[in-house]
């Protein structure tokens, strides 16, 4: 499954890019990310990722790795998982590209994620996970404008 999202963020790209870059901190605009752990700063993480899904409830302890990094402009992250309950594999490639406005002096940010689902999960189809990516999607995007307006 591939989803995509842009959203027009109100600072300046190096603000932004600050924020990404602390994971720790960013992390918190993520719905169902908890106990992120850093391995090797901007390289390799842990982290768990709790989410309602139709009938399902899955608690997926998840790997990071960070692909590839062009600074302040661009990360790609890899990250991957199972659920003990459900058997649910999950496998997730991320795709961030940060752009300036062409006006107002804020930014754009660009995501792209490749997300492979196997097991009971996949059984309830792509509208059912769609919906719910894109309900994550929104409230990441909420959660990171705020965290942005009180810098």
């Amino acid at each position: 499954m591939q989803f995509s999202m842009s959203m027009t963020l109100p600072a300046a790209p190096a603000d932004v890019w600050n924020t990404l870059t602390e994971v720790a901190r960013v992390s918190q605009c993520i719905p169902g990310c908890e106990d992120v752990e850093e391995i090797e700063r901007l390289s390799s993480y842990k982290a768990i990722m709790k989410q309602k899904i139709g009938p399902f409830k899955i608690e997926v302890p998840a790997d990071i790795i960070v692909e590839s990094l062009t600074e302040p402009s661009h990360v790609r992250t890899r990250a991957s998982g199972r659920d003990k309950f459900t058997g649910t594999r999950l496998a997730v490639v991320l795709d961030v590209r940060l752009m300036p406005q062409e006006e107002g002096g804020g930014s754009t940010l660009d995501l792209q994620a490749e997300v492979d689902v196997q097991g009971r999960l996949a059984s309830l189809g792509f509208g059912i996970i769609k919906r719910r990516a894109d309900q994550n999607f929104e409230e990441f995007e909420q959660r990171l404008k705020t965290m942005l307006e009180a810098c």
